[in-house]
C-alpha cells in the first residue's frame, strides 16, 4: 500500500520497545511483561494502573509458552494484544515487544 502524505506531516511512531524473558528464571511470562510495560511507560511497577487481568488471562498466558511437561521448550508462536494502548506482542522463543501508541 501506497501512502501519498508527506513524510513530514505523517504520525511519527515512537520506538518499540524489546524485553526477553527467560522461561528459566524466577518470573513467570506475565510478571515479565508488567515490568516491560512499566518500563516501557516510565510508571513504577507497583502502581495498580498495569494490570493484564482485563485484557488477558495471566494464568493462559503463562501456560501458552510454558515449557512442555517434556521440559522441551516451546517453537514458535505469537501472541498480540493491546493494553492501554501499547500493542503487545509476546513470541515463543520469550521476546516480548511494546508499540506504544503513535504520537499525532
Amino acid at each position: 500500500m501506497y501512502d501519498s502524505t508527506p513524510p513530514a506531516s505523517r504520525s511519527r511512531s515512537p520506538p518499540v520497545y524489546r524485553a526477553v524473558h527467560d522461561p528459566e528464571g524466577p518470573a513467570t511470562l506475565s510478571t515479565t511483561i508488567i515490568h516491560a510495560l512499566a518500563d516501557c511507560t516510565g510508571v513504577d511497577v507497583t502502581d495498580s494502573r498495569i494490570s493484564l487481568y482485563d485484557t488477558v488471562d495471566p494464568d493462559a498466558l503463562d501456560g501458552l509458552f510454558r515449557p512442555r511437561y517434556d521440559g522441551t521448550p516451546r517453537a514458535g508462536g505469537t501472541l498480540s494484544f493491546v493494553i492501554d494502548g501499547h500493542y503487545v506482542t509476546v513470541s515463543g522463543d520469550g521476546e516480548i515487544l511494546i508499540e506504544p501508541p503513535a504520537r499525532r
